[in-house]
């Protein structure tokens, strides 16, 4: 025969029991809520550039490259900040590159690793090899979407 306190603690574990099962299950929906994307208005689509605007920006990183070239080797500090002034004028220009040609923006930005690793390291033929890429590259670019 079960004791009457054995009874009382069954009970009471049971309700807790019950009581805990009770709060989970309704205890509203913990999951989390799906994102929703912004309305149209708040997106900052970007512009694409006009091919004026993109064939000077590319011929500006063309001239870049070339005096990477030529300076890397010999000046590195030099090599370094001509390095820098790409990305600002690249950034006005890649998402159109992009756009219209894919290989020609993969080719730009394998070969700005290129050029940016060359300056550093005052690698004359590495920069070299990165710059003709480069210059390969918006030639073909502007053969197909002159400015």
């Amino acid at each position: 025969m079960v004791s009457s306190g054995w009874r009382r603690w069954s009970l009471i574990l049971a309700l807790v029991g019950i009581a805990g099962l009770v709060g989970c299950s309704s205890g509203g929906d913990t999951s989390v809520a799906p994102a929703t994307s912004a309305p149209a208005s708040q997106v900052q689509q970007a512009q694409p550039s006009s091919a004026a605007d993109v064939a000077t920006g590319l011929r500006k990183i063309d001239q870049l490259a070339k005096d990477i070239a030529t300076s890397a080797g010999t000046d590195k500090t030099k090599a370094a900040s001509l390095d820098s002034q790409i990305e600002p004028t690249w950034a006005t220009i890649e998402d159109t590159v992009k756009q219209n040609d894919q290989n020609t923006y993969l080719t730009m930005e394998d070969n700005f690793a290129v050029l940016e690793k060359a300056a550093d390291d005052g690698d004359a033929a590495a920069a070299t090899k990165g710059s003709a890429a480069i210059s390969s590259a918006v030639q073909a670019y502007l053969a197909k979407y002159s400015g």
